[in-house]
């Protein structure tokens, strides 16, 4: 076997030419072959131990070893029947094929490469264009003063309503606890609206806002009901309750009070709304309605906005209640929608374009309401965010099932 790489035999023949024609020198090697130092050594040194140049000129005469002789042949493009020649032959293929493989596969990666800078030109381009066509967005559409009314609703308080832990399995709930949760809600519903530019505030008031409607802790209708406390305590506490909701709301923007009767406070809501009538009447930020009628309506702007208890009539009329009872409004709306309390659920019903919203209610389940099986209502209250010519902009929910059991300093054993 021949001391050479699989390089260096390829080489070999080219350098014996060179031999023979030239001066045999490792330089001289190294240029024409166009290789290092180190293989032109070993060639040189190869053919001269080799006397392949004798050898080359003399082929009758027997070399040295057959295995020169098939070197030098092979060199000169002789193929000879010996096993050596056919290795010969055989590694010469060999390394034609890889260096061919070899070729292809840089072939391959420069065209690979060629089509993902091309693909990456491409997106680019692409690019380049897309933020040319992207224009400066616009300013939010701002809201002219006078545009935007807010609406709280927060039905079914029952001030004065005692639930026990023990009688159902929920949180405890009397005076203390219905007007801390009351007071923790507002401020939740106008933290949560206070980037908006209201220029107006719907406040709702009544709407079942006492448990019971006389001292002998009864409903309008006569129904007994567990009661917190006396009456007129209760009502002188939740009186002062809301005067500070009001004297709060009227520092963002003028407060108009919808009195709504409820089935549990009918004449008491009547007595609260005479009393806010009296304490207001000289503030020009607030408007108080205390008619007695069981059904109410607020124009602004395209927005027509009926509220009523929910407890007379059938929801579903209600809709056609308001263009029978506000003809002339509803010729001039576009946005319709009714707000009902006295279910303590949350429910939307909408036909020919007017919405029927029944409301969550803040009040906790009494021993009755647990007894009936009307349990598992989210407590909540909601506000309203109204554009005079957009119509709804925004419902804004406070849960307070989501926030921390109020507790008093006197618990029920």
């Amino acid at each position: 076997m021949p001391n050479l790489t699989s390089y260096e035999l390829a080489l070999l023949p080219k350098a014996l030419d060179f031999a023979r024609s030239n001066e045999l020198t490792r330089d001289g090697l190294r240029e024409s072959l166009a290789c290092g130092a180190s293989v032109a050594t070993h060639l040189q040194h190869h053919i001269q131990s080799m006397e392949m140049v004798k050898v080359a000129e003399r082929l009758e005469k027997l070399p040295i070893t057959a295995e020169v002789k098939n070197e030098v042949q092979f060199a000169q493009g002789f193929q000879g029947d010996s096993a050596y020649g056919f290795v010969l032959r055989q590694n010469a293929n060999l390394q034609r094929a890889l260096a061919k493989e070899k070729m292809k596969t840089e072939n391959e990666k420069e065209k690979r490469a060629q089509n993902i800078r091309a693909e990456v030109s491409d997106l680019l381009s692409q690019a380049k264009e897309e933020l040319v066509a992207v224009r400066k967005p616009k300013k939010t559409v701002s809201f002219k003063e006078g545009d935007l009314m807010l609406e709280i609703a927060t039905p079914d308080l029952h001030v004065g309503k005692l639930a026990h832990t023990a009688e159902t399995g929920r949180r405890p709930y009397d005076v203390k606890i219905a007007i801390a949760t009351f007071n923790r809600a507002l401020e939740g519903l106008i933290e949560r609206t206070k980037n908006y530019p209201i220029s107006e505030i719907l406040f709702v008031c009544g709407n079942d806002l006492f448990n019971s409607d006389n001292e002998d802790n009864t409903t309008t209708g006569g129904t007994a009901v567990d009661t917190d406390g006396r009456f007129f305590k209760t009502f002188r506490h939740t009186r002062k309750m809301i005067v500070t909701a009001i004297e709060r709301l009227r520092q963002i923007a003028k407060v108009k009070v919808l009195m709504c009767p409820g089935n549990h406070d009918r004449q008491t809501s009547y007595h609260l709304g005479d009393s806010l009538e009296c304490y207001f009447h000289a503030d020009p930020m607030v408007v108080v309605d205390n008619l007695p009628n069981p059904r109410k309506y607020v124009e602004w702007g395209k927005c027509l906005i009926g509220v009523c208890h929910g407890d007379e009539g059938k929801v579903n009329d209600y809709a056609s209640l308001m263009a029978a009872e506000v003809p002339e409004a509803w010729g001039r709306t576009k946005f319709r929608e009714v707000h009902c309390g006295h279910f303590h659920s949350l429910k939307v019903l909408e036909e020919h374009g007017v919405r029927t919203r029944l409301l969550s209610a803040l009040t906790e389940v009494d021993s009755w309401h647990c007894h009936q099986g009307y349990i598992g209502a989210i407590r909540q209250a909601e506000c309203f965010v109204w554009s005079k010519k957009e119509g709804l902009l925004a419902e804004v929910f406070f849960n307070e099932d989501a926030q921390e059991p109020i507790v008093t300093t006197t618990e029920v054993a």
